[in-house]
This record gives C-alpha cells, sequence and structure tokens, in this order.
C-alpha cells in the first residue's frame, strides 16, 4: 500500500510540474511571435502620398490642363517618352514645366524648397521596397535620385546612394551616373562592384587606374584578356589602360579599333572608336577618320566627328575631308530614326548644318594659314550654292495635298 501511495504522489506531482511548464496558447502565441524577427510593415500609401507631395511630385489624376498621353490615359509623355512615374508628375517637371496653372502651383506651395540631405536618404528605404515592392515607394526612390542630383544636393557618404545599386530595383545607371558625375566613383570601387555581379552596366563607369593602385590596374589587365567580354567593353577596359600608360598599349589599342571599329553595329560605338582615333592623331588614325567622315553609312557617326574635331580643336587638320563633305563628295549616308527627330528632304545634304556649324568656328580660329582659310570659305560657299539645302514647301491647289490618292484626277 505505501508502495502504491508513494507512485500515486510521484504521479501526481510529474503531471502538475507538467502542467505548469507547458505555457497556455495565449503564452505560446507569445513565445513563437516573440521567436520571429519583426518583419518592416508596408507604410500605407498615404504615407507614400504625402513624402511624394514633400519631394514636390505631382498626381496626374489632379492635372487640370491638357497633356500628352500617346493614347494611355492618365500617363504623361513628352516628346515620345513617358514622364510620369506610376502616376506621378517627377517634381523637376512640375516645377519647371507648365503641366500646373500658376494658381495650383501657388496652392500647393510649388516650387518646394529643397530637403536636407538627411531628409532625402531617409526616403531610399530599399529594404521595404524589396519586401513590398510597391510601386509609389519605387517612385519616391526615384525622385529622391533625381532631387539631389537637380538640387546640387551635396553627397556625404557614396554607400547611402549604392544601396539602391545594391537592391538592383531597375535604378542601377541612375545611381551610378549621379556617384560619376559628383566624381565619387573611383576603380576600386567599381572592381568591387563587379566581381560582386558581374554587371555589363559597369563598363560604363570604368576610369583610368591612378597612381597607387595597382589591384584595380590589375584588374583591368585581367578584363582585357577575358574571352567572355564583347568588343565594346574590351574597348572600355583598353581605354583605360592606354589613358594611363600610351607608350606601352599605343599599338595594340589601335590595332584593336582598326580590327573591329567597321563591323560595329551601334552607331555611337563606331563614334566613340573614332574618336579614340582622333585622339591619337598618327597618319593611321588620321586616315582611318578620314575615310570614316567620307563613308560611314550613318550620318549621325559623321555629325558626332565633326563635333569631336571642333572638341579636340582638329577642324583645320581635316579640313581637306569637309570641303570634300561641303562637295557631297563622300558616300550617301542615311540618318538613322530619331523619335520626334527633324525630317529632311530626299535630296538635302543632311550633314549641311553640322559643316557649316563648325566650318563658321573654325574660319575665326587665329593664326589660319591662308590656304587653310581658303578652304573653309570655298566650303561655305559650296554648302551655300547648294539649292538642295534650302528647300521651300510647297504651295498645292484648293483640293490638293501632298498625298498622291488625294489630287484631283485629271480633267477636273
Amino acid at each position: 500500500m505505501l508502495i502504491h501511495r508513494v507512485l500515486l504522489i510521484s504521479l501526481l506531482c510529474t503531471l502538475g510540474c507538467s502542467s505548469q511548464s507547458q505555457p497556455t496558447g495565449t503564452e505560446q502565441e507569445r513565445a513563437e511571435s516573440a521567436a520571429v524577427p519583426a518583419v518592416s510593415q508596408k507604410i500605407p500609401s498615404e504615407s507614400y502620398e504625402e513624402i511624394l507631395y514633400e519631394l514636390g511630385a505631382f498626381p496626374v489624376s489632379k492635372l487640370t490642363k491638357r497633356y500628352w498621353n500617346n493614347g494611355h490615359p492618365g500617363e504623361v509623355f513628352s516628346k515620345g517618352k513617358r514622364e510620369d512615374v506610376h502616376g506621378w508628375l517627377p517634381p523637376f517637371w512640375v516645377r519647371t514645366d507648365s503641366y500646373l496653372t500658376q494658381s495650383e502651383k501657388t496652392h500647393f506651395g510649388i516650387p518646394k524648397a529643397p530637403l536636407s540631405y538627411e531628409r532625402y536618404i531617409s526616403f531610399l528605404d530599399v529594404e521595404t521596397y524589396q519586401q513590398t515592392e510597391d510601386p509609389l515607394l519605387f517612385a519616391i526612390i526615384q525622385f529622391t535620385l533625381d532631387e539631389l542630383h537637380r538640387r546640387k544636393i551635396k553627397i556625404k557618404n557614396p554607400e547611402d546612394l549604392l544601396k539602391v545599386y545594391h537592391a538592383k530595383m531597375g535604378l542601377d545607371n541612375k545611381v551610378l551616373w549621379l556617384l560619376k558625375r559628383r566624381e565619387l566613383i573611383d576603380g576600386p570601387m567599381i572592381a568591387v562592384l563587379y566581381r560582386q555581379y558581374q554587371d555589363p552596366l559597369l563598363f560604363r563607369f570604368l576610369v583610368p587606374p591612378e597612381q597607387g593602385q595597382d589591384d584595380y590596374k590589375a584588374f583591368l589587365e585581367e578584363l582585357l584578356v577575358n574571352p567572355k567580354l564583347d568588343t565594346m567593353q574590351s574597348f572600355a577596359v583598353f581605354t583605360q589602360l592606354y589613358q594611363v600608360d600610351k607608350p606601352t598599349h599605343l599599338a595594340g589599342y589601335k590595332n584593336f579599333i582598326f580590327k573591329n571599329v567597321a563591323q560595329v553595329p551601334d552607331w555611337l560605338d563606331r563614334s566613340q572608336m573614332y574618336a579614340a582615333l582622333i585622339g591619337i592623331g598618327d597618319r593611321e588614325s588620321v586616315n582611318a577618320v578620314n575615310h570614316a567622315l567620307l563613308n560611314d553609312p550613318t550620318a549621325q557617326v559623321r555629325e558626332f566627328l565633326l563635333r569631336e574635331l571642333k572638341r579636340q580643336d582638329q577642324v583645320v587638320k581635316y579640313i581637306d575631308t569637309i570641303h570634300l563633305l561641303s562637295q557631297r563628295k563622300g558616300q550617301k549616308c542615311v540618318r538613322e530614326i530619331v523619335p520626334n527627330g527633324p525630317g529632311f528632304h530626299p535630296d538635302e545634304n543632311i550633314l549641311a548644318d553640322s559643316l557649316k556649324t563648325y566650318l563658321n568656328w573654325a574660319k575665326e580660329k587665329q593664326n589660319l594659314s591662308p590656304k587653310a582659310k581658303q578652304k573653309i570659305l570655298a566650303s561655305l560657299q559650296a554648302i551655300s550654292n547648294d539649292a538642295s539645302n534650302s528647300f521651300e514647301p510647297r504651295s498645292y491647289k484648293p483640293g490638293e495635298d501632298r498625298f498622291e490618292a488625294n489630287k484631283p484626277s485629271q480633267g477636273q
């Protein structure tokens, strides 16, 4: 009996102790909630709207003046490009353009005063965006980057902006360009980012290695022999190495350009390569640029090179070729279509305006030789004498227009 009594008491103690050690349902829920890290909660859209107003943005839905929407109600377009971001006009366009009436600007306190650096940075809540992908928060982050640029706000720490790049939310280029404009990008930073992401965008932001940046220079040299790089990526790397050590890299740099430039499909990429040859300036490079001025099939390449000749003060050096262009002696070129760009008559010399601009600039230079002066004036005269450069719009009879189908039939 005693044994049974002891066993019974022991069992009751065990049950009692167990019941005391187990939390109730409410206690268990509290414990579980305490063990799980808190997730950042999405800020209500109303708060995002308040921030957008604070930045100086404005909702398209409240515009009272007419605007172009290109057939997309609620969206604002300018020259074929959408200007609003998720239904909000950027602060810069709100305060500088005519989307709002003057009374509306006064009512809403536009233009807004610039905010503090710390306030702008507080809007770059990329952690919450990665969790919610809220379109209004995206607009806030994009407008914040724009305002830091437009307002010329001093950037105290590049890492404040690089967190947007690390978030990979579609604003990488905007971040890098802003840092580059402020001269806050250096080679070691690019090397670290490339090793982390292998992001091809970073090739646009390469810089020449500075003294003491041996690791970055080695990084560029490794890239140069990387067979996975495309032509323009290799060109970008080669350019940085050439800039810092021209005697060592001149021959290889020239050969690389000569080998690839004619096969590069993008006209801007070709232009950059030819611009490098203008900078080199030896006989072979000059011959290649002359050939491009006369034969490249794209008008934008030739215009780019004329502009680059002025920038590098080389117009007179190429005056013989420019004179040939003014006489239409080059191969025919076409202009790649640019949305909302100017139209040209089929017979018009589409290089005429560019040629006149840089010839007029060159003729004012001091210490021109008589031969160069004569060639410049002769080129300007050739352009002036070309009747195709001064088309007058045709006048149509009543009931007639430029469409063939609408012309009056014979006998009317």
